[in-house]
């Protein structure tokens, strides 16, 4: 539920109404009180729950996994709280005007506002009645377009009952439908208590063997008792399962949501699994996704399913590359040991920032699921001209949504906190669509420089630690597999 504007300021306004995409159908429940707020999504097995609560955002999955917001989400929700309270009026210098274009059969002028410490943000204003008719932003590798319907007022505050949300391929719009507008009416304290995390559970710590096939380090789990293998990927934001995994066990797949890897594609299904079990610990009752890996990635991945985000948002996790093992253990169960290097999760990817030959910092993300060194996105280079010699050394870069074009290079400097690693083997991303055409990360820290370290892996207290490995080698001798053309 969005509202345009107000004939007066309400003291609250709770809404309830329907979801449906992906192949999948819900309801929301929205409450807004002061400067707390709570929305809750269910769209199938997948739901989501944001609770504001003063400047503070958090968010938790449908695996009970709960984040605040400090980075892109948050910058995003200063600005849609500058627009919602109309204080962009307020402050002409903060807007941009835009040409007039044609939404919905009618002319609609654009005006791009960013907010104080904000993301950018256009609204689309029609022309005639003067109510916004669309709100878009940028969203990983592109635009998100949100469009704001059937205007209608419910005690004085302007709401727009219908919303179409878009990427651009409308085979994965979400539609959500207001069904009731309370407003001024009274809400229960018990709504904005604070949300409660997942965490893993089981007898303490234990250390576990790691295997390393082909550049990617993988574990043995078990799920709903059987055993398998799975890859062990921190740039994950899900956990998942092959469908003969899904076959096997007889788990019901639900939905048709869209897969953003190496490209976008169909295939993904949502899956409820009764227990994951690493070594003695285990988590209950997880929503994971589930897609034909193998098929995904033209047969160059093959495994059993990634264990991403629900499992390190659960645990503290400590891999040390060299000696092949991982010790995991709910969060504060052992001292990490190391630097300690800051994280944000808004997207729920670990995303740091790093040095860049001595002159720039970006945020990375921090990719164990990535057997490369480094790979940088085309459009910071293209931002940042010389960053990385241009070469004819084109490759092709594998993962879920088949392959994509690269051209190799090197990399002179990558300092990870206050550790330099040199002469890194680059492969600089050409996709315009996907994962590795993201416009917020420089690009991906892969094995290729994380297995120099022991990486302990915190992501309930936003950070990562890492330790000189004992096969430690910062790569000031190696030779360079680039030559600039």
């Amino acid at each position: 539920m969005r509202a345009s504007g107000t004939d007066r300021a309400p003291t609250s306004v709770e809404s309830t109404g329907t979801l449906s995409g992906d192949g999948l159908h819900g309801t929301f429940h929205s409450w807004r009180s002061g400067e707390n707020e709570r929305d809750e999504e269910h769209l199938g097995e997948r739901s989501e729950t944001t609770l504001r609560l003063g400047t503070h955002i958090f968010v938790q999955n449908a695996s009970g996994n709960v984040r605040e917001l400090h980075g892109l989400l948050y910058r995003r929700s200063l600005t849609s709280d500058y627009v919602d309270s109309n204080d962009f009026t307020k402050e002409p210098e903060r807007a941009r005007y835009l040409a007039t274009k044609t939404i919905g059969g009618a002319p609609a002028t654009g005006i791009e506002v960013r907010a104080p410490g904000g993301e950018p943000e256009t609204l689309w204003f029609d022309s005639k009645s003067g109510l916004i008719v669309r709100l878009e932003y940028i969203d990983g590798d592109g635009p998100t377009t949100v469009d704001l319907l059937d205007y209608r007022p419910s005690d004085g505050v302007l709401v727009a009952y219908k919303t179409v949300t878009s990427d651009g391929d409308t085979a994965f719009d979400i539609i959500e439908t207001t069904t009731t507008v309370f407003v001024n009416r009274s809400i229960e304290p018990a709504i904005f208590a604070p949300l409660v995390p997942r965490v893993l559970l089981g007898p303490g710590v234990q250390t576990l063997p790691i295997e390393e096939r082909g550049g990617h380090y993988y574990t043995r789990v078990t799920v709903n008792g059987k055993p398998y293998v799975f890859l062990i990927d921190t740039g994950a934001q899900s956990l998942l399962i092959d469908s003969h995994v899904a076959k096997e066990l007889a788990i019901p797949e639900e939905g048709s949501l869209e897969v953003r890897g190496t490209a976008r594609s169909g295939g993904l299904h949502t899956v409820r699994i009764a227990r994951l079990g690493v070594g003695d610990l285990h988590l209950d009752d997880i929503i994971a996704s589930s897609l034909d890996i193998g098929g995904s990635a033209a047969g160059a991945l093959r495994f059993d399913g990634i264990l991403g985000y629900p499992f390190f948002a659960s645990a503290l996790v400590e891999l040390d590359f060299a000696k092949k093992t991982m010790r995991v253990g709910a969060p504060g169960t052992f001292t990490p040991r190391g630097e300690r290097i800051p994280i944000e999760l808004d997207r729920a990817i670990p995303e740091a920032t790093l040095g860049i030959n001595g002159r720039l910092t970006a945020p990375f993300i921090i990719d164990t699921g990535s057997s490369s060194d480094l790979i940088l996105f085309r459009w910071f280079v293209d931002r940042h001209p010389g960053v990385v010699p241009f070469t004819a050394q084109q490759g092709l870069s594998y993962g879920l949504g088949g392959a994509t074009t690269a051209y190799r290079s090197s990399l002179d400097e990558l300092t990870i906190g206050s550790t330099p690693m040199y002469h890194r083997n680059t492969d600089v991303m050409l996709a315009e669509k996907g994962a590795f055409a993201d416009k917020f990360d420089a690009g991906n820290v892969g094995l290729g420089v994380l297995h120099n370290f022991v990486l302990t892996v915190d992501e309930a207290n936003l950070a990562i630690f890492i330790e000189r490995a004992t096969d430690f080698d910062d790569g000031r001798g190696r030779k360079q597999y680039a030559t600039a053309r």
